[in-house]
């Protein structure tokens, strides 16, 4: 799985490697077979200002192996390694802003190519309804003054973020009464500006467009915060530069997750999804209780990796549950015919495993039948499949009230043998240290990712997010960078299916995501206690040598901020509604 800055490099160094000399004087069609093609210019600039093309013209001289030159420019074709930097017209280059950087341009005549380098940089000044247009030049002409400087709030410094986030926002307060400001995201080939006017608290977002240039151009951005007075522009506060990196690769699958209806009831209650192949459009309602049967309220789920089936719940816990067919929201069982409370598919789907009052059941996968137990000795609850099959981790209770409420969890592991059906002998992966709940399993099998509270494990105030190696070969860790703090509920955490990487620029490693519920605050758009879906960078590399192997955490964009949004559940495909994928 490549992003296109990967396959960039590949095509690119594929390109230069094709020779520019060919030997054999001309084909049957006159066709020049020997000589070599020289592009000029050789290396051209261009500079894209606040979306005006820019553009540059050309000519390919053909030079035989006698030294005559011809001017063969009306006769090559023209291929880029890289086609979102523009386009050909011709032998006119046209660059519009869709990437920032260094490509390569190849003429091609006969089995002849020469090649050029283009270089582009992308500028943009962007002034918001409300702050006058020569903003730019009033921040242009100011003196920074670190002393009187606003205070960026959102996001942390030095945050990972995908390349595909979509919608990138800065937050800031400022005691010092400024009224306008000057945001700035800038990295190799590109120098972004918004500006807006403010108060005390204020925040902007960069379009969808403007980052993906940015976050093409280079792999660490700075993100910058001025701010000045207008009826004293000559002096800016200016505050310290934040760090903004993203994973090479972006990231793939969809998002579910429930949300409680909005305090004005705009919003139903239910199941709302987002496919991060879709950047920059808000959430789907998919199953809410405009679609549900009887409009009844759904809310724990959970989906087959290839996103076909979604088992839930309605009403609450020790209410019933179905399998809804995700391509036509059809429930394959009816209301008040099955049970239960948490589920987890085997990765193949074939299989479901069901929680209701401390049992797990084993069940169809498609059509919810009852085929058995697991054998787990004890009261469980919490289920989770590892990746590759051959392994489920559960929560077993030690004081059960319910299975969404209790102490005393431990996360245990039992193996599974899908061709036999066999379970193994549970063992203990996490015992003691408070209440361990709510396990996942990281893509690669290596890593639990688990809730850890003081509470009963339900709404705990004390969540917090907690990493184990599965084996049990290494001491749990607090995830300090993503929990960032305490009593925010941090829960419900869940690995984004695919393996990622991350590279500082000189550097190279894995790179997984989680998600996770948190009611702290974002930014200045919404205070605490509304919980809201946050992601986060994790590398296995640090955990492995127990460091705290996360980044600062992030609110994602699609969400609404009216909803309280909880359960967030990942599947490779987010499968077109009335449309069965190919199997």
């Amino acid at each position: 799985m490549l992003t296109y800055l990967a396959r960039v490099r590949a095509v690119a160094w594929a390109g230069l490697l094709v020779g520019v000399v060919a030997c054999g004087g001309s084909d049957d069609t006159g066709v020049p077979t020997n000589g070599t093609l020289v592009i000029a210019p050789s290396s051209a600039q261009l500079f894209v200002d606040n979306g005006a093309p820019a553009t540059q013209a050309f000519t390919v001289t053909l030079v035989d192996d006698a030294g005559r030159e011809s001017d063969v420019t009306g006769q090559v074709g023209w291929q880029l390694v890289d086609p979102a930097f523009g386009s050909f017209a011709g032998a006119t280059f046209t660059a519009r802003g869709g990437r920032a950087g260094k490509t390569m341009a190849q003429a091609s005549l006969g089995p002849l190519t020469g090649q050029a380098q283009i270089e582009v940089t992308v500028r943009g000044r962007r002034v918001t309804a409300g702050a006058p247009a020569n903003a730019p030049d009033l921040f242009a002409s100011a003196t920074d003054d670190p002393a009187v400087a606003p205070a960026m709030v959102y996001p942390p410094d030095r945050v990972v973020v995908p390349g595909n986030l979509g919608d990138f926002e800065a937050h800031w307060t400022d005691a010092h009464g400024h009224d306008l400001y000057e945001v700035r995201l800038e990295g190799d080939h590109v120098d972004l500006r918004a500006y807006t006017a403010g108060g005390a608290t204020g925040w902007t977002a960069f379009t969808p467009s403007e980052w993906d240039a940015a976050a093409r151009s280079s792999a660490q951005l700075t993100l910058g915060l001025r701010g000045l007075t207008l009826a004293n522009p000559g002096r800016a506060g200016v505050a310290p530069n934040q760090i903004v990196t993203h994973g090479v690769e972006d990231v793939e699958g969809g998002l579910y997750y429930w949300a409680a209806e909005s305090a004005d009831a705009s919003t139903p209650a239910g199941i709302f999804r987002y496919d991060f192949g879709a950047v920059g459009q808000p959430a789907e309602e998919f199953y809410t209780t405009r679609q549900s049967a009887n409009g009844r309220c759904v809310a724990c789920h959970t989906l087959s990796r290839d996103g076909t089936k979604m088992a839930l719940t309605y009403d609450g816990g020790n209410q019933s549950a179905t399998i809804v067919d995700v391509a036509t929201r059809t429930p394959a069982i009816a209301p008040s015919t099955e049970y239960w409370n948490f589920a987890a598919y085997t990765p193949d789907g074939a299989k479901l495993i069901t929680s209701h009052n401390g049992v797990l059941t084993v069940r169809d996968g498609t059509t919810g039948a009852a085929q058995g137990t697991v054998p787990t000795g004890a009261y469980a609850t919490h289920p989770d499949f590892a990746p590759d099959g051959t392994t489920l981790v559960y929560v077993q209770v030690a004081a059960p009230g319910a299975d969404w409420h209790f102490g005393g969890g431990a996360i245990m592991a039992v193996s599974y043998d899908a061709a036999t059906g066999a379970w193994g002998a549970p063992r203990v992966v996490v015992e003691g240290g408070g209440n361990n709940y709510y396990p996942s399993v990281s893509p690669d099998g290596q890593w639990v990712l688990f809730n850890r509270s003081g509470e009963d494990a339900y709404d705990d105030a004390s969540a917090e997010l907690w990493v184990a190696r599965l084996d049990g070969s290494q001491p749990p860790r607090k995830l300090d960078l993503a929990n960032i703090g305490v009593g925010l509920t941090n829960s419900w955490a869940r690995w984004a299916p695919f393996r990622n990487t991350y590279s500082d620029g000189v550097n190279t490693e894995d790179l997984y995501w989680i998600t996770f519920s948190s009611k702290r605050a974002f930014g200045v758009r919404l205070g605490a206690g509304r919980p809201q879906i946050w992601m986060a960078a994790f590398f296995p590399r640090r955990a492995a040598a127990g460091n705290d192997p996360t980044g600062p955490a992030f609110r994602l964009p699609f969400q609404a901020l009216v909803t309280s949004n909880h359960i967030a559940q990942w599947t490779e495909t987010v499968v077109p509604i009335g449309r069965t994928p190919p199997r």
